[in-house]
């Protein structure tokens, strides 16, 4: 039997725990799955939306400040209702448009620097 990946499940470092999930409940549409002291220090929580999930930590065993050199792209549809819902309480990277390569998406900005993406599939 060969490994085969069905879901990932990024993990990312944040400097304020409260106010990341404030961003990603409150702003975006997360749910709290649950919160917990980690292990070493620190506090990891789990969000959930549909089937995605983030995991956000303060532990130390994640390295240094808060930092990401690429963009997290979540997948879903009607991309343009949540884009005018909160356009005006993110820092919008790059605005809701129909791109080249087939997706109508847009990008933010969270509170601790990450790149956030939201796409859906354009109908052929």
């Amino acid at each position: 039997m060969t490994f085969e990946p069905k879901a990932i499940m990024p993990v990312l470092r944040v400097k304020d725990i409260d106010a990341a999930i404030e961003f990603y409940t409150g702003v975006l549409g997360f749910r709290l799955a649950w919160r917990k002291p980690a292990d070493g220090g620190g506090e990891n929580c789990l969000l959930a939306w549909g089937t995605a999930e983030l995991m956000l930590s303060t532990g130390l065993h994640l390295g240094g400040p808060p930092s990401l050199t690429g963009t997290l792209y979540f997948n879903g549809s009607d991309v343009g209702s949540l884009y005018e819902r909160i356009k005006g309480h993110v820092m919008v990277i790059w605005p809701l448009a129909d791109m080249e390569y087939g997706t109508r998406e847009f990008g933010i900005r969270d509170v601790d620097g990450y790149t956030l993406a939201f796409a859906e599939e354009l109908p052929e």
